[in-house]
Parts: C-alpha cells; sequence; structure tokens
C-alpha cells in the first residue's frame, strides 16, 4: 500500500468505524505493513484488519471491472 492508500484508507476507516483516529490507523497500518512485534494479531485490532480485507477485496473488484472495458 502507498502512502496515499494508507491514508485513505485510514480517513474511510475513521470516518465510517469511528472508533479510532486516522493517526490511530495510521500507526497501525505502519506496524501491520512492517510486521512490527505482531500487533495485528491483537483482538483490539480486528476491526481493522477486517476493514483493510475489505478494501483489499473492493479495489481488486473494481480493477476487474475497469479490465472488463477493456
Amino acid at each position: 500500500m502507498t502512502n496515499e492508500e494508507r491514508k485513505a484508507f485510514a480517513d474511510a476507516y475513521a470516518n465510517h468505524v469511528a472508533h479510532l483516529s486516522a493517526d490511530k490507523v495510521m500507526e497501525f497500518l505502519d506496524l501491520y505493513y512492517t510486521d512490527e512485534e505482531k500487533l495485528y494479531r491483537s483482538e483490539n485490532y480486528t476491526s481493522i484488519v477486517d476493514a483493510l480485507g475489505m478494501w483489499h477485496e473492493a479495489i481488486k473488484w473494481k480493477l476487474m471491472q475497469l479490465k472488463e472495458l477493456t
């Protein structure tokens, strides 16, 4: 994920799930993508990982739709 994508995800998460600020989500993503301390395995962060999975599936779906148009 690029920094721009991370920011977009963090903002979307903060706006729609809203139990963490975008800054806290960004901190989590930094740890998640560097695999530091396996923080993402904590039950406190399950909803971020779930939302991240949905985010990636939505991007994948959109890319498939665009591919079908070409």
